[in-house]
């Protein structure tokens, strides 16, 4: 049995990739044992220089040092623990879960082990391995600030459970007040409860102190957006680079545009992060190709054919291409320039007067879009509503973004109205469930929801699209179509603190949940609106 065998049959494994905002604190301090714990001979000796080696950052030595102490004494926990902090410092997350997994063994009872097993378990994308590991580090030392703060922040922004891990970093906060990475990760809580403001002044002060603190000047920037102060903030959001998240670095050898005029000149837009949110930026690409000589726009895969066809002026690429093939596309094409798409609003966006009020810039087939609208003909007279009732994965919180179909009968029972399902996914057992308990019904065709271009297509042909959130909400709103979206009292920065309107899509509608978990009193308004809508 190989050690990550043997780690398995100790703690779960999962596969949730890192898209976090907030701060992780480090590796705990090296351990060091009492003389007698480190063998015999110059073991005393060497674990010392290895401790003084990591405290001077030359972990390579700290490596050397600490292998030397187990090859005469195997079984020193602590050398393996610092044996994998060291491995950790320079990156090679297996090796240090190796030294904590044997760390572990000959000490069962380290918390500290523990956390920093946690940490590499989170490096390697194990977000279930990396609360298993916090979990038990608590039970050993309750108080343990750090384990609670890093458990908070896995739990909130990788997995999802915002009330729980909110918790656990208030207890963090009671516990360790003064821990810059314990505040930074209050900060994130405070702004997704709605208290933008005292985030401010939390990341303010830490910026004051920390100047290079990324996470921080982030979490500014979301607090800012939430506020809907864009000038503020998009200086601030450059710093999602920088921070442990969901921007991946391009090795494109070109320089970044700063906002500079794009007369006769040529630039290449990259994409980054999700579908959604290159939607949404995308509302910036006709300010740049009315501008710029020619425009190269990366973007998924899934989104090419809407793209060629909504911005025909542009030469459209594929993410799934790789860089080799993109830089080999810019410098075909003679390309001066790069941007991510995600750095275009604070070169256009400054203010909410920037924005603009438009009726659509993504553009479905016309000739599919017809086809759509003869296929909902046939199903009667009456409102046409395209219908999302479960968005994302634990990963991007979408147990706290969802819910179950059955609790849209209020909706669904109304006359005068047809749904259609445009949930991504295998939906057809609910479906099915749905029309047994005679709750209404909704029509599927799997073939407009497989592919974007499709599910444009007849999104652009219905009457209104009802949703929660889901990259469905930024596809309505890019092509001008009416929706409803239906947002959890957290919602993202995106959605702004309050209010029923958001700058990037004038045709989107907001109804936000009350309470947390609370969403009977959005499905009662959303009924309510629909009975009087239906029949005019």
């Amino acid at each position: 049995m190989s050690i990550f065998d043997w780690l398995g049959t100790l703690l779960p494994r999962g596969g949730a990739r890192s898209r976090s905002r907030a701060a992780l604190a480090g590796v705990m301090p090296p351990q060091r044992a009492a003389p007698e714990e480190n063998g015999a001979g110059n073991s005393r000796a060497e674990f010392d220089a290895g401790l003084a080696a990591y405290a001077a950052q030359d972990y390579a030595a700290a490596i050397d040092c600490f292998k030397s102490v187990l090859d005469k004494a195997h079984d020193d926990a602590d050398a393996h623990n610092n044996l994998g902090m060291s491995q950790l410092a320079l990156g090679n997350c297996g090796d240090a879960m190796d030294s904590f997994v044997l760390a572990l063994h000959f000490r069962p009872q380290f918390p500290q082990a523990l956390y920093n097993m946690a940490l590499a378990a989170h490096r390697l994308g194990d977000c279930a391995q990396a609360v298993a590991s916090l979990e038990r580090a608590l039970e050993l030392t309750p108080d343990f600030a750090v384990a609670h703060s890093m458990l908070g922040y896995v739990l909130g922004h990788e997995l999802g459970e915002y009330e729980r891990g909110a918790a656990h970093i208030r207890r963090a906060l009671e516990l360790s007040p003064a821990d810059p990475d314990v505040r930074c990760n209050s900060s994130a809580v405070l702004t997704r409860e709605g208290r933008a403001v005292e985030a401010l002044a939390i990341c303010n002060d830490l910026l004051a102190a920390y100047p290079a603190m990324h996470e921080a000047r982030l979490n500014r920037s979301l607090a800012l957006l939430k506020l809907g102060r864009f000038a503020e903030a998009w200086p601030d959001y450059e710093a999602r680079k920088a921070a442990r998240g969901n921007y991946v670095p391009r090795a494109l050898p070109l320089p970044e545009w700063q906002g500079e005029a794009l007369r006769n000149r040529k630039l290449l837009v990259y994409a980054e992060q999700g579908l959604g949110d290159q939607i949404m930026f995308a509302s910036c690409l006709p300010d740049v190709l009315h501008e710029a000589a020619l425009c190269v726009i990366e973007c998924a895969p899934q989104l090419v054919p809407v793209f060629r066809l909504s911005f025909p002026a542009a030469t459209i690429a594929s993410r799934a291409d790789g860089d080799a093939t993109l830089s080999r596309l810019a410098q075909s094409a003679g390309v001066d320039c790069q941007v991510a798409i995600g750095s275009l609003p604070g070169h256009l966006r400054k203010s909410a007067s920037d924005f603009p009020c438009h009726t659509g810039y993504l553009k479905a087939d016309p000739a599919r879009i017809e086809y759509w609208r003869r296929r909902l003909d046939e199903l009667g007279p009456g409102l046409k509503i395209g219908i999302s009732w479960s968005g994302g994965a634990p990963s991007t919180g979408g147990g706290n973004r969802s819910l179950r179909l059955a609790e849209w009968s209020p909706i669904l029972e109304l006359p005068a109205c047809t749904f259609v399902s445009l949930q991504y996914g295998n939906a057809g057992t609910e479906l099915q469930v749905l029309s047994e308990q005679s709750r209404g019904r909704i029509h599927e065709w799997r073939e407009a929801i497989e592919s974007y271009a499709e599910t444009a297509a007849l999104v652009a042909a219905l009457d209104l699209v009802i949703s929660v959130q889901t990259a469905l909400v930024h596809l309505a709103g890019a092509l001008g179509k009416p929706a409803w979206v239906m947002l959890r009292a957290a919602s993202e920065w995106r959605y702004l603190e309050q209010g029923e309107t958001m700058p990037w899509y004038p045709s989107l509608r907001l109804l936000r949940q009350p309470h947390p978990g609370d969403w009977q009193p959005v499905v009662a308004r959303i009924a309510q609106d629909l009975a009087h809508l239906a029949p005019r």
